[in-house]
This record gives C-alpha cells, structure tokens and sequence, in this order.
C-alpha cells in the first residue's frame, strides 16, 4: 500500500496580505507559516514517521514546506502540484474578487465550476484529470512506499476530487494552511484516511 501524507503549505506572505495566489504567484512562507511546518515535523517526529520519498510543488512555499518538515529527504518537485491557476485574478485582494466576481463563489466563498470564462485560468476537469494520472503514477512506482506531498489548498481539493469523484466541488472547503490530509492507495483502490488535520496546536 502506498501512504500519501498531504500537507497545505504553511502560511505564505500572500495568504497573510489577503492576496489570492495561484501557480503565478511565488510569495515565501510568512514567519507564521515557517512555524506552522515546524509544528508539522515535530509532529510527525513524535509518530517516528519516515518518509521514503518526499514530493512538492516547485513553488516557493510550497518548497520551504517540504525542506522543513521532512529535510533530510531530497525534494522531487512535480509541476502536477503547482498551485490551481486563477488567470487574471491571481495577485488581487481575495475580498476584490469576492465582489467583482459573487457569481462564481458559494456562500462559503468555495470557487464554483466556469471561472475559467472570465479568469482565464485552469478549469476543474484538466487539473483533476492531471493528478489523476499522478496518483495512479504513485501507486504503480512505489506500491509500499510512505510519501509526503506538499502542495496547495485549491490542488489538493482538485487531488481528493480525482480519490472520490465529488460531483459537487463546493462541498468540501480547501484545507487550512499546514492542514494534513492522509491518503491511501492500491493497484485498484483509493481511500481518504483523514483530511485537514491540525499538527500546529
């Protein structure tokens, strides 16, 4: 069996100014977030988890994630865990594009399927099919292997889509920063353990 341990990265200098920020955006983890990863390893530490192989989004939060929870583990970076693309939005005020933009978020502000309209960004369906082919790529070159991904909110709500094929993608909310979501996988199944568990308390 295969065991994903999927981390959100730690707050970056973006989430803390309230700027959405997609793959075209590369802000660093804020102090905040260095300390929520912190917080993750030692976590991780006091279950004596070892990780055999550590994957990560090439995006610098996510990078800085990834070296400081598992760092004596060389990185492979994936451009399939880059960040949901939003288009033009990407570096505005989150709460600008709330208004400008209501048709296309949920009362719980979860972003709804056809942005890509007017973003001109990523849509749901190419990024889900993207980390589809990544998990079924895991579960075939490391069938026994323990793996953590850092990664990031939009991607790996996109990530549990392709695990439990949710037809209606505002129903779940994107993990928190530093949330951990844990993931197994066979040659023929595929099972959420646990999403958005809190190591930083």
């Amino acid at each position: 069996m295969t065991t994903l341990y999927i981390v959100r990265h730690g707050q970056s200098e973006a989430n803390a100014a309230g700027i959405l920020q997609g793959s075209l955006i590369d802000t660093p983890l804020s102090e905040k977030g260095q300390v929520q990863a912190k917080h993750v390893r030692d976590a991780f530490e006091k279950k004596m988890l070892h990780f055999d192989l550590v994957f990560a989004s090439p995006l610098l939060r996510a990078a800085q994630t990834a070296a400081i929870i598992a760092p004596k583990t060389t990185t492979i970076f994936d451009e399939r865990l880059k960040e949901f693309d939003y288009g033009d939005w990407d570096g505005q005020k989150v709460t600008d594009i709330h208004r400008r933009f209501a048709e296309f978020f949920d009362e719980k502000k979860n972003l709804l399927p056809g942005s890509e309209k007017i973003s001109h960004g990523d849509d749901f369906a190419s990024i889900t099919a993207k980390l589809n082919g990544f998990l079924t790529e895991l579960a075939a070159k490391y069938p026994t292997q323990d793996i953590l991904i850092a990664s990031h909110g939009f991607t790996i709500k996109l990530l549990l889509n392709a695990v439990l094929g949710i037809s209606n993608l505002s129903s779940l909310n994107e993990p928190d920063n530093a949330g951990l979501t844990k993931i197994e996988l066979t040659s023929s199944t595929r099972t959420l353990v646990y999403f958005n568990r809190d190591l930083t308390e």
